[in-house]
């Protein structure tokens, strides 16, 4: 006979768990709350932190200028620094100043270079090809007219729509486009606001070169006081990886831009010499400053900038633009298969499928940035899940090389090793299921007289 206590203990423990069932419902309620007025105050979240990125914006400026310098400042620190500490008792702060300051200046006088020779050239040609924009177009309408005379109805039909479209695109730019332009080339340049925040990111990228050590050195000492050793010393070779690979990355992609673009440039003279293009000098200077920018983004950039240049080329030329066409794709080649490999190397990590991945997506919710700095950034995040699946991996004594995986392998639950498996395939007709059924029934059989 159970004791009175066993017996209501029995009664609780079949009774239905309303408490938990009462908190847990307390609690989605409470979540769906919560997420409720999250969501509703989304919009004002997400203006303060717009707001405070504006704030933050020269020290933005800074920090980017700061970086893209600092292989020029350790380039020249590594000259002058044992120099000038053997002559002066100071000579290492004295370097790091004086090197911070040239660097500086070196990084101005390339940009400022780059646009005293870009820019003026890349006006006149926008302002020239959109005030030629109807000349051009009814070259074009008469040199198809041309090539279909022998078909009046097509040609009749083609010069309907093409007038249609030709009327839209001068319409777009004499009264769209142009304007558009001008004021953003005006807003550009007399926006005092981000003349201010530039000036006062100049001033902030020299401290940060002056006192990188002494930051780097204030950082490690922060997280030494508040993870653990082992843990520290992860962070720390964790940021080394991600400044290894954003500074290579963007690095020689500037460089390799530059260098594409030059060439680019050097290659349409050469063709304007040999008479193949007919282009004026500042079109080929807008259209190399466009192969230049969008290579900058790996993978599409090429496509990216050869579109709309083949469009102007189109537009003064179709058979020039097939002669373009041909030549970006020999300067592309080059590019991917020499002179890319030659600077970048493999800085990544990433293969094809992975570096289009992380520029679709990057590029669709950070646009023209997140294409340039989307493959070196999920890199990075792509190294942390590897090393996150093969810490799990390694806890649960298996296998970290995906080697080990491929084939039809699984892993035996008590031995951990890999065995050969061979997967049957199940049968199809209603004659193979009716043999399969009657092979088991006669397996089961056979089980049953042996029990």
């Amino acid at each position: 006979m159970q004791e009175p206590t066993e017996h209501h203990r029995t009664e609780a423990q079949n009774q239905p768990h309303y408490f938990q069932w009462g908190l847990t419902a307390f609690c989605v309620i409470v979540s769906s709350v919560l997420v409720f007025y999250f969501l509703g105050w989304l919009p004002i979240i997400w203006r303060m932190i717009k707001k405070l990125l504006g704030i933050l914006s020269p020290f933005i400026y800074g920090f980017v200028m700061a970086y893209l310098l600092m292989p020029v400042f350790n380039g020249l620190y590594r000259v002058l620094q044992p120099k000038l500490a053997q002559r002066m008792k100071r000579g290492t702060q004295i370097a790091k100043g004086l090197c911070s300051i040239l660097s500086l200046l070196i990084g101005l006088a390339v940009v400022g270079v780059l646009l005293w020779m870009v820019l003026p050239q890349l006006i006149v040609s926008v302002f020239s090809l959109l005030e030629s924009m109807d000349t051009y177009l009814d070259e074009i309408s008469t040199w198809v007219a041309s090539l279909l005379k022998d078909n009046p109805v097509i040609e009749r039909n083609f010069l309907q729509l093409y007038e249609q479209f030709s009327t839209q695109v001068v319409d777009w730019v004499q009264n769209s486009a142009l304007p558009q332009l001008v004021a953003l080339m005006t807003g550009v340049v007399t926006t005092v606001s981000v003349l201010f925040d530039l000036l006062i990111g100049i001033i902030i990228a020299l401290y940060i070169l002056n006192s990188k050590d002494t930051f780097c050195a204030q950082a490690k000492k922060t997280l030494y006081s508040v993870f653990s050793i082992q843990r520290a010393n992860r962070i720390i070779k964790r940021v080394a990886y991600i400044h290894r690979v954003f500074g290579g990355f963007i690095t020689g992609k500037l460089i390799d831009s530059l260098i594409i673009g030059l060439l680019c440039f050097a290659g349409l003279r050469i063709l304007m010499g040999f008479g193949l293009m007919t282009m004026d000098q500042s079109y080929a200077l807008l259209i190399s400053v466009i192969i230049g920018v969008t290579n900058i983004i790996p993978f599409f950039g090429p496509f990216i900038g050869a579109v709309p240049s083949t469009i102007l080329i189109m537009v003064i030329s179709p058979v020039q633009a097939v002669y373009f066409v041909l030549f970006i794709l020999a300067l592309q080649q080059f590019d991917g298969n020499i002179l890319g490999p030659k600077i970048l190397g493999n800085s990544t990590g990433l293969s094809s499928f992975w570096v289009m991945f992380a520029i679709l997506v990057f590029g669709g919710v950070f646009g023209f940035v997140g294409m340039a700095v989307g493959v070196p950034l999920f890199a990075v995040l792509y190294t942390m899940a590897t090393e996150a699946v093969n810490n799990l991996l390694r806890k649960r004594g298996l296998s970290v090389d995906t080697n080990a995986y491929r084939g039809p392998k699984r892993l035996d639950p008590e031995t951990r090793a890999f065995v050969e498996i061979r997967e049957e395939a199940p049968p199809v007709s209603a004659k193979e299921r009716r043999e399969a059924a009657q092979k088991a029934r006669a397996q089961a059989q056979k089980e049953n007289e042996k029990d």
